[in-house]
């Protein structure tokens, strides 16, 4: 009995901070409450300039990562790819701008404000490459199809996940053998700040949900990658933001 009071209640208290998740980016996109400066930030988180002519204006007030995530990243052979936790949007419009014509990138958000707002930049903007596809989901429980995807990415989106493990899981599974995920993420070196352990909305504002940059190398180790590497590390508030990469074995 005491065990499935202790389930029960772990369900509800993942299920209500994926609410407040959800709540914290629709309120956002519906107020338009981003921080001045998006395009500035944008170029100095290592983005190319030209993401800024290729990009809607919306969806650049709308940057909310923590960094660029597809920096040095080869995209010959990537037929469709998936962006986890896309928010507006941003990452894989300039996929889908680099690659080939006829390739695909599912932009997936649980937010429907954040795809709304991608959906109606597609329409009022079309792009030369590859298309956009946006699609609602939970990065834990991805609604594709397993081994679909050449590339998956992310941008500061598993630190907000309930339960990494499943979500590298997922990220996994529906990647093809061979396939590479590359990931922007938050870590943090030793405990948070006591501020922010005590702050009971820490785990919607990113930074309650971040591991150590060897609590991440597990998690997605133990998801089957290999070849997994951690670089770049660039101080992010008062954590670090870092580049992941790896690879589903072939």
């Amino acid at each position: 009995m005491g065990g499935a009071t202790a389930s029960a209640g772990h369900r509800a208290w993942s299920d209500e901070i994926k609410e407040r998740i959800r709540q914290r980016y629709s309120r956002l996109i519906e107020e338009r409450d981003f921080p001045p400066g998006a395009a500035r930030r944008i170029l100095e988180a290592g983005y190319p300039p030209a993401v800024l002519d290729r990009l809607p204006e919306e969806l650049i007030a709308a940057y909310r990562g923590c960094g660029f995530p597809l920096a040095g990243l080869r995209l010959a052979g990537v037929r469709f790819a998936v962006d986890l936790g896309c928010g507006a949007g941003i990452d894989a419009w300039w996929l889908a701008s680099e690659m080939g014509p006829g390739a695909t990138v599912v932009a997936l958000d649980m937010t429907l404000p954040m795809l709304r707002m991608l959906s109606r930049a597609r329409t009022r903007r079309s792009l030369s490459a590859g298309s956009v596809w946006p699609v609602a989901g939970d990065i834990e429980h991805v609604p594709l199809a397993s081994g679909i995807a050449e590339l998956v990415v992310a941008n500061a989106s598993f630190n907000l996940t309930v339960d990494k493990t499943a979500a590298f899981h997922e990220a996994y599974r529906i990647l093809k053998p061979g396939g590479c995920l590359a990931v922007r993420e938050l870590v943090r070196e030793g405990e948070l700040l006591r501020e922010i352990l005590e702050d009971p909305l820490a785990d919607v504002t990113s930074l309650g949900g971040t591991v150590t940059e060897e609590g991440l190398r597990r998690a997605v180790a133990d998801a089957g990658f290999t070849d997994v590497r951690i670089t770049n590390q660039q101080p992010f508030s008062c954590v670090l933001s870092v580049q992941l990469n790896a690879v589903k074995p072939a």
